[in-house]
Parts: structure tokens; sequence; C-alpha cells
């Protein structure tokens, strides 16, 4: 199913600007226009890694991250369990810039998920790094709109303890859940060799998709 997201860009900025001075509560307010405290205690609890600083490093390649495994189900009634294995995933950052703001595309394996020039803020200090973007999404005929984050370190043979996860914030129809996650749920997902290995495919931004399977389990689907 094609993904086609576009990014709520001022809400992004907003973040951007409140990160950079999180111990103020006013800056704790515009965090949270984008990513509740609730939910980034929620992910951190689960393990996600949330690297903080203003000084991340310069991403500007393509990567694959495979096996593509669950670290943390959204709950005790998710049909994924722990090791669960998903489609893997390529990634291509490009386009940052002193505003900390970068650009990335990602695909499925498998060509069914995907998604071309997505806006997100970058933060980090060092090798390590964090990104954070919101998306408007339609996912297996869904229309929904989720935080993604996804955090690692930069080596030289690709990114280590590459890690995603995203939940679900808004979401028309599938009320019963049986298509996406629940709103408000989300995952967490590691690179289960934990390194993500640069690579040549969507090294070009742009390049374009091509579906190579009817079938994908997705990092967004309820099973």
């Amino acid at each position: 199913m094609k993904l086609k997201c576009t990014l709520a860009l001022a809400a992004i900025l907003s973040f951007a600007i409140g990160f950079t001075g999180c111990k103020k509560d006013g800056d704790v307010v515009r965090i949270q226009k984008v990513v509740p405290q609730k939910i980034i205690d929620d992910l951190k609890s689960r393990g996600m890694i949330i690297n903080e600083g203003t000084k991340p490093p310069t991403l500007d390649d393509a990567y694959f991250m495979s096996p593509y495994e669950l670290l943390s189900p959204f709950g005790p009634d998710d049909d994924f369990e722990v090791g669960d294995e998903a489609s893997d995933y390529y990634y291509k950052f490009y386009g940052q810039n002193e505003k900390n703001e970068v650009l990335y595309d990602y695909m499925s394996a498998q060509g069914g998920d995907h998604g071309e020039a997505q806006g997100a803020f970058i933060a980090g200090d060092g090798k390590k790094f964090t990104i954070f973007s919101e998306e408007t999404s339609v996912s297996s005929g869904i229309p929904n709109k989720s935080v993604t984050i996804i955090s690692g370190e930069l080596t030289s043979k690709g990114i280590r303890n590459f890690q995603y996860a995203f939940v679900i914030k808004e979401k028309d129809g599938d009320d019963d859940d049986e298509v996406l996650v629940a709103v408000n749920k989300g995952r967490v997902w590691i690179d289960g060799d934990y390194i993500s290995e640069t690579t040549n495919y969507l090294r070009t931004a742009g390049s374009g998709v091509q579906k190579r399977a009817s079938f994908e389990r997705s990092v967004r689907s309820r099973k």
C-alpha cells in the first residue's frame, strides 16, 4: 500500500525551539505539542533511547535495517511479541541544516510501506542522535497521524543500535483496531544485529519505489 506522508512543519519547528531549552517549563509545553512527555516517558521505560543535545552528527547516507525486530510491544494485547520480525526497511537521510532539521526517505523491503522527503528535527551530541517527526499518513487505507522517533549512533560502518518507535496519535476509521495499532499505542523496534549498514539502495533522493510483494508485515499494522 503506497504511503503518502506530509510533515506538520509548524509543529516540528515548535518542537525544535522547545527542545534546545527543555529545562524551562514553557519549552516543555512546546515539546508536548508534538511528543507529549507521557509518550517519551513510556517509550524510555520500554527501552527506547532518547539522545538529547543540540550538536548531533550529520546524517547524509542510506542504511539498511535488518533484521527488524520488536523490542517492546504496545501492551499485553499486542499480537506481536518480543523478538518478532517485521519487514526489513531502508532509510535515507539528507538535507540536514544548521537548524537541526533533516529529511529522510524510508521503504520496506517489500515496497508496500514507504515515504519520501519526510521532514524531522534531529537532536543529539557527538555521534549519537535522535530524530523526531510527526506524520500525517494513509496506512492500509486508514488515514492517521503518528509520531516517529529514530535513535542511533553513527559509525564508519553504519548506524549502531538503530531504534525506531512510533505512536499513533489519531486515525480516521478502524474503530475496532483491526488494521492499525490503537490510538496512543506504539511499538519499539530495533535492528536485531545492532548495526544498520550503509547501502547504495535509496541513495538517490526521490528515486521512486518499486513494489515487490503483495504482502508485508508492516511496523504499523495491528497484526
